[in-house]
This record gives structure tokens, C-alpha cells and sequence, in this order.
């Protein structure tokens, strides 16, 4: 037998194994595509009934956009808006994750927003602030957080964006004040970029 021919034969076992294990992946790949998808949504399917608790019929980690507006959010990330919506009509957004620059670094959020520009729950995501003092801004250790719910730039005026150790209306929390600082900035930050844009979004 030919020398080209024998190494052909003893190559092919070789090319089939590769070959079958590629096809394997594909395959693989394409079966957990949906559930690699909500995966990368998780977050927002944990959280969604928390921060935008209001009736939509459509699957809102679907309904996704993403913008980018350093001006307003504390970093050059994307920011993703999933959407809710019932029949064909806007019912409020959710903004996850917005940054804040937090003591200790970034702290994200979820920030729900009803299409009227109210408030409807806000919960910290991540954060590496201080245990016992920065981390009080988080649902699971005070119910700091819940003070956001209800609120607007209508009905709560621009100086009232702050702490009350600074002035505002939110509750102070001792020892927690740059993160609290930051979060309360972020927020009322999301709120305007909303509606400046509120239109667009939907």
C-alpha cells in the first residue's frame, strides 16, 4: 500500500473523532442556547417582581435594549433597560445595572421606574461595602432601600435627593454615608435620564 494511501487510513479514526466532537458542541451549544440566555438574565428574573411589582403580559428579560450614557451613569458600561408592557402599552422599565461609586467601589443596582416616572422598588445587586456600616444599604441587612419606592422628581423636590444628614428627605445611615450618598445619586440620576428619554426607550 502506497505511503500517501496508509497515512490517509490511519489518519481517518482521527478526522472522524474531531469531526464528531465538533458536531458534539454545536449541538450541545444550540441545545443550552435558552437556557445560557436566561442565565445572563437572572438577575432580572430573581429580582423582577421586587423592583417593577406592576401587571405586563410579556416577558420582560426579552424585551431589552441597551444604552450608554457615562453622563449620567458613573461608568462608561452599558447599561441594559428591560421593558414591561401590557397589550401594546408601556408600563414601566427596569434599569439593571446601574453603578454607583461606592466607598469601597462600584455598587449596582436595579432601579424600576413606572412609565409615569414613579419609583416602584430599587435593590442593590453587588457591592464590596464595609460589613456593619456601608453594607446597611443592602435590602438583606435594613430596609434603607425600600425609602425609594413611591418617589419622583415631581413629587419629591431636588434638594430632597440626599440624606437627611445632608439635608434631604432619605433616611441617614450611621457610618454608611458615602454609600448611601452614592446610591441616592445614581438613582436620581437613572430618573432623569428617563425622562429626558422616557419616548425612546419604549
Amino acid at each position: 500500500m502506497p505511503a500517501k494511501t496508509n497515512l490517509f487510513v490511519n489518519t481517518l479514526p482521527l478526522l472522524f473523532i474531531c469531526f464528531t466532537a465538533v458536531l458534539g458542541i454545536y449541538a450541545l451549544g444550540h441545545f443550552l442556547q435558552d437556557t445560557i440566555r436566561r442565565n445572563r438574565h437572572l438577575p432580572i428574573l430573581e429580582i423582577s417582581a421586587e423592583v417593577l411589582p406592576l401587571d405586563h403580559d410579556n416577558e420582560i428579560p426579552a424585551d431589552r435594549i441597551s444604552v450608554n450614557m457615562p453622563t449620567y451613569f458613573a461608568t462608561e458600561a452599558t447599561v441594559n433597560v428591560y421593558r414591561a408592557r401590557r397589550g401594546d402599552k408601556p408600563v414601566g422599565l427596569i434599569f439593571s445595572p446601574v453603578r454607583a461609586r461606592g466607598y469601597n467601589g462600584i455598587i449596582e443596582l436595579a432601579v424600576g421606574i413606572e412609565y409615569d416616572g414613579t419609583l416602584t422598588g430599587v435593590r442593590i445587586l453587588q457591592h464590596r461595602e464595609t460589613p456593619g456600616l456601608g453594607d446597611q444599604i443592602h435590602q438583606d441587612n435594613s430596609s434603607w432601600i425600600l425609602g425609594f419606592t413611591g418617589r419622583s422628581l415631581i413629587n419629591t423636590p431636588r434638594e430632597g435627593w440626599a440624606g437627611k444628614n445632608d439635608g434631604g428627605l432619605f433616611d441617614h445611615i450611621s457610618g454608611a454615608t458615602s454609600s448611601q450618598r452614592a446610591v441616592i445619586r445614581a438613582v436620581e440620576h437613572t430618573l432623569d435620564y428617563y425622562m429626558i428619554n422616557r419616548d425612546h426607550l419604549y
